[in-house]
């Protein structure tokens, strides 16, 4: 079973937010999230002329937003985009086949609590960003199991899904990568990802090695996590890159999505010394 929501080779948009992605854009935002195939959708860009020509705000904000309208500078530009389809007609149906299927099975696999199994292949803070007017703050939430392959009830999936672990459960585990695991837990879906809820049942079939997270040093990781503009493939992959679930309540209306950050506070992908030590292991 491939989950057929985490693609990003069906659709492509211009839109400012996925232009530094290369225009890729996946299944779930544009069939779930946004539903703009295939008529598009709407946004609205905020414009302050007084900034736009070097001035200051009268109310001292530093960025035109909610707050703005009703003023005499403020304007506001109604823009339409529509998503392009990246696959020839006969793949596209190919995929709306494999989704149709993949809904199928979600739904029966959400109605009771599941078996499950694999190999954890990385180990991650699990934390929340909540962005409002005044700033910005991060908290710690727990940790994610990260599974790339593995069982849920008898199915194998193909595709990574994710088990949310409190403190208190990686305090008495200790989980680490390769560890190889079975659990039962509440099968949930998070903008297209799979997400393993309130597991039980835990049982350690094998230990893994590697870093071993505590909440002390989660702690300073989160304090201490690099924003990345870019959201590179590597930095993803990466056991150092964390992605936060965002709560925005800093414009108009709350909005929700993804941060990618760096745990080891590297701001310039290009110059991690992480993947370059990675690169001499495989290639001494």
């Amino acid at each position: 079973m491939d989950n057929p929501y985490k693609r990003t080779d069906v659709f492509r948009c211009g839109q400012e937010a996925h232009r530094r992605f290369g225009g890729k854009v996946s299944g779930y935002h544009v069939l779930s999230e946004k539903k703009c195939w295939p008529l598009g959708c709407i946004y609205f860009l905020w414009h302050c002329v007084r900034f736009e020509k070097g001035g200051r705000c009268p109310h001292r904000f530093t960025v035109p937003g909610r707050k703005c309208r009703g003023c005499t500078h403020y304007v506001e530009e109604k823009l339409h985009f529509q998503p392009e389809l990246a696959l020839d007609r006969e793949a596209f149906g190919r995929f709306q086949e494999e989704r149709e299927a993949f809904d199928a099975w979600f739904e029966k696999a959400c109605s009771v609590r599941q078996n499950l199994a694999g190999r954890i292949a990385a180990v991650k803070p699990w934390f929340e960003r909540f962005v409002e007017t005044a700033g910005s703050t991060l908290r710690l939430r727990g940790y994610l199991l990260v599974i790339k392959r593995g069982f849920i009830g008898m199915e194998a999936v193909n595709d990574a899904f994710y088990v949310r672990v409190p403190m208190t459960l990686m305090a008495q585990h200790r989980f680490v990568t390769k560890m190889k695991i079975e659990l039962t837990g509440e099968i949930r879906g998070d903008r297209g990802r799979i997400i393993v809820h309130h597991p039980k049942g835990i049982e350690i079939l094998n230990r893994g090695w590697g870093y071993r997270w505590t909440d002390e040093n989660a702690l300073v990781a989160v304090r201490t996590a690099t924003l990345l503009e870019e959201q590179p493939d590597r930095c993803h992959a990466c056991p150092w890159g964390a992605l936060a679930d965002v709560v925005d309540r800093s414009e108009y209306e709350e909005r929700k999505y993804r941060n990618l950050f760096c745990l080891k506070g590297i701001a310039d992908p290009e110059g991690c010394y992480v993947s370059a030590m990675n690169r001499w292991r495989k290639n001494p």
